[in-house]
């Protein structure tokens, strides 16, 4: 019976991040409350403190939440790739327009950037560049060369231009020059990968 407790105790802990998750994205952190939000987990207020200390350990666990699931669809997405594929695998999905259209399923900095820079400093050092699994990965599957900080900074610099263009997308009204905005950006994203090194591979 303990088991059972830990366990349900564990998934109910998922459901209200992953509904977090998605909530935060879709509306932003300061729109949406606890009440209600625990309603959506088919939950009542009271439980809330059960399963967190305060809504600001809410808001890291799920800005943390989000951004290891979007981790973890481009490390699926990539995973029967080619090697010389993957990195434009990963920036050609991200730009797509169904990324785009689904603020709410996406990658949490695109959505929500300018919250998270006013967060708590703890906060914030969860989803700096070097800590996010999808800045990871795009270094893992960068060109040869470079030593790890060059890599790192090359990732998230590659990851900035996607993430910018992500963002222009979704201001702009016209689909055609969305599409026109993905296409520059994916390219302009790939050409600052394949730049050349200023330092010798590690």
């Amino acid at each position: 019976m303990a088991k059972y407790s830990e366990d349900h105790k564990r998934a109910t802990r998922e459901a209200i991040l992953k509904h977090a998750a998605e909530r935060f994205r879709r509306e932003g952190i300061a729109a949406v409350g606890v009440r209600p939000l625990m309603a959506d987990a088919g939950l009542t207020h009271g439980g809330f403190y059960s399963h967190f200390g305060s809504r600001a350990d809410l808001v890291a666990e799920t800005l943390e939440y989000a951004s290891a699931s979007t981790h973890a669809y481009f490390e699926k997405a990539v995973a029967d790739c080619p090697d010389d594929k993957k990195l434009e695998t990963i920036v050609r999905r991200y730009l797509r327009p169904i990324h785009r259209d689904h603020m709410g399923l996406g990658c949490s900095i695109s959505a929500l950037g300018p919250e998270i820079a006013r967060e708590s400093e703890a906060t914030r050092l969860r989803l700096t560049p070097r800590n996010l699994g999808l800045v990871r990965l795009i270094t893992e599957n960068l060109p040869a060369g470079g030593d790890a900080d060059e890599r790192s900074e090359r990732a998230s610099v590659v990851f900035g231009a996607m993430l910018g263009t992500l963002q222009l997308m979704r201001i702009e009204t016209d689909p055609e020059i969305a599409a026109r905005l993905a296409k520059a950006g994916c390219e302009a994203a790939l050409r600052i990968a394949s730049a050349p090194w200023r330092s010798p591979a590690a």
